[in-house]
């Protein structure tokens, strides 16, 4: 079916007249013929011009084809094709989705949604309707039938859950629902539309099928929550608890914030920042592994879900940390092995280790799950490992992982292998010591800006720059690398490199004695320590999802899977255990933030950019093609010819 999108610009076709008027009144033009005297000439009188002809009939046509060709391509036809079946039936149906996410567990939103819902049903008689309820899963759904009953029934099971919503697959069944012999299809969308539930374009809704959206306007005025709780040792038996509450609203408040760890309690009134986040501090005794459960609870306000917080309060997953060494024992490996393990896992006043040390050889990486472990040691093992092991270390790394190198009997072989396959940028130029006996094998300068500054300060007392080193490795750093350490020389002894997510430091010397006495000192245990520590997340050895998220995967060295004791319900907010693994689950913070999608954006989201129009449009919308770009080029081969035309023309007269 032939059609144009602008069909008044057709009247143009009027002017077609023009050109036949200009042609017609065009004079043949008289040709001037010299002679070199008239005095033989007869004189007559002039014959009278007969009828006006045309002339130059091609040029007229083409002139005319162009001001046919510009009035089309304004008014852009195209075909559209009749469509198969026309719905010749009143068959009319409508599905409702009900918003289920923890943003609607108030008294206010969820009466104010079941309202909406009976006033739409006033207005659907006649009609077909369906329905879901739905959270991050679909909870209930009710297919297509006739009467209002059904509906009921599903408004008494709309109960808000503790997840977030995740409307997409609710609208992906909403529009399998409905039957492709219906003349009139609408979704009405019952929610509170928060920003956060509504970031996917994985959905978009046919032509065909109307959207209405049903806004719950309740807004928390005066909601405060619990974003987060953190715990440190202190010592002595004592732990801090650092908890953060958040002011979602416009205005200050005043709350009761209260501490519940084991059965120990704590009280304490504190005022909130409109729209700012603010730590308490509280100390509590030590718990044991049973009084580790805490709770931290505000006082009641619009929205209760966010006013709580489950944590664990005992002592955290230490950090495990797998040492790589050559599959041949000797006393230099042993040696280095046993000054880093009895470091990291030495228990510092009264606060046990942080970490946890295994030992495995370079021959069995091939089978062991690097992602189990957080930190990893290459003690003098680096030129051992192959191409494969060094694609697993370069995983490990994009990850986030942390890797420590220490050079071992090969040290030139060991940067070489690290260069060659893309860890390290650093060029070994040769060891410094021994025979040479240098004056300048010590340390003397520490970055400013690291975190070995804050540790060994200008004026400390600790024998960093004391103890003496034998023999360390000359190296050229790339330009991506920054240097912490320097010796007296002003060369490098300890490198780092951000590598994707995780980070690669590398020492110029070993840590076993034949290197220097670094193990001995007193600076080796707080400088490793502290070293790891400060790349390893605050709140690690703690698992922490959200209501409905999924369980954490977890693997033991070996590859194998952590999994928990007995099934763990994550649509509660509450603690469980996975394996050794504490498991903390909380609400999302997205669940109390009052930011809202705007309808009219959702619409243009849910249709691919375009406004769908109220008018009901037919099940089988045929689809249209554009014949306009073929008026503009024949446009333009028309003026290509009159050009030519008309030169030839000029030419014959």
């Amino acid at each position: 079916m032939f059609s144009f999108t602008y069909p008044m610009f057709l009247w143009g076709l009027l002017g077609l007249a023009a050109p036949l008027l200009l042609h017609l009144l065009n004079r043949h033009r008289p040709k001037r013929l010299i002679f070199p005297t008239i005095r033989f000439l007869q004189i007559s009188q002039l014959p009278r011009e007969g009828r006006k002809r045309l002339r130059d009939l091609l040029l007229l046509l083409c002139r005319m084809a162009i001001f046919t060709c510009l009035v089309l391509t304004l008014a852009r036809p195209h075909w559209q094709a009749r469509p198969d079946s026309i719905p010749t039936n009143d068959l009319k149906q409508a599905f409702f989705l009900l918003d289920a996410s923890a943003s609607m567990q108030t008294h206010e939103r969820l009466a104010q949604g079941k309202k909406l819902v009976e006033e739409t049903l006033a207005d659907l008689s006649g009609w077909q309707v369906g329905g879901a309820v739905y959270a991050m899963q679909q909870q209930a759904t009710i297919p297509m039938q006739s009467g209002k009953a059904h509906i009921q029934k599903l408004l008494m099971t709309w109960i808000p859950e503790f997840t977030t919503g995740k409307p997409e697959d609710a609208l992906a069944a909403a529009i399998a629902a409905f039957s492709p012999q219906a003349e009139n299809k609408k979704i009405f969308l019952v929610s509170d539309f928060q920003r956060s539930d509504w970031n996917s374009k994985e959905v978009k809704i046919p032509a065909d099928v109307q959207l209405e959206c049903l806004p719950i306007v309740s807004p928390l005025s005066d909601n405060c929550a619990v974003s987060n709780v953190y715990c440190t040792p202190l010592g002595k038996q004592q732990l801090r608890v650092l908890v953060s509450c958040r002011n979602y609203s416009s205005l200050p408040q005043k709350r009761q914030l209260t501490i519940r760890l084991g059965s120990e309690i704590q009280n304490r009134e504190i005022s909130l920042v409109p729209g700012q986040t603010q730590r308490e501090a509280f100390v509590f005794k030590a718990q044991n592994a049973d009084g580790s459960k805490g709770t931290a609870i505000l006082s009641k306000d619009s929205f209760s879900p966010d006013d709580s917080y489950h944590f664990w309060a005992g002592a955290p997953q230490p950090v495990k940390v797998l040492l790589l060494v050559p599959d041949e024992s000797s006393d230099h490996t042993d040696t280095a092995a046993l000054f880093t393990t009895k470091a990291l896992e030495a228990e510092q006043e009264g606060i046990p280790g942080l970490f946890q040390v295994e030992r495995l050889g370079t021959g069995a990486l091939f089978a062991a799950d690097l992602q189990s472990c957080q930190l990893l040691f290459l003690l003098g093992a680096a030129e051992r490992l192959s191409t494969e092991d060094f694609q697993r270390l370069k995983d490990f790394l994009q990850a986030g992982g942390i890797v420590f190198h220490c050079p071992g009997p090969a040290p030139n072989l060991s940067w070489h292998a690290l260069q060659e396959h893309g860890i390290s940028s650093t060029r070994f130029s040769g060891l410094i010591g021994d025979a040479e006996r240098h004056s300048a094998l010590g340390l003397g300068w520490v970055a400013p800006d690291s975190v070995l500054q804050r540790i060994f300060p200008p004026g400390n007392s600790s024998d960093l720059f004391l103890f003496s080193i034998r023999k360390h490795a000359r190296l050229e750093p790339g330009t991506d690398e920054k240097v912490l350490l320097r010796t007296l020389a002003g060369l490098p002894a300890l490198l780092e490199l951000e590598k994707d997510k995780g980070r690669f430091f590398s020492f110029a010397f070993g840590f076993d004695l034949s290197w220097s006495d670094f193990p001995l000192s007193q600076s080796f245990l707080p400088l490793l320590r502290e070293l790891c520590a400060s790349v390893i997340p605050a709140d690690h050895g703690y698992k922490k999802i959200t209501c409905g998220e999924s369980l954490p995967r977890l693997t033991r060295l070996d590859g194998s899977e952590i999994l928990p004791e007995q099934p763990i319900d994550t649509s509660q907010p509450g603690l469980a255990h996975i394996g050794e693994f504490p498991l903390q689950i909380n609400l999302n913070p997205s669940e109390s933030t009052l930011e809202t999608v705007k309808t009219s954006d959702l619409r243009r989201l849910l249709y691919g950019g375009a406004e769908q129009s109220s008018a009901t449009a037919l099940s089988s919308s045929p689809k249209r093609r554009p014949l306009w770009q073929y008026c503009a080029l024949a446009l333009a081969l028309f003026i290509l010819l009159e050009a030519m035309l008309t030169k030839y023309a000029d030419k014959k007269a």
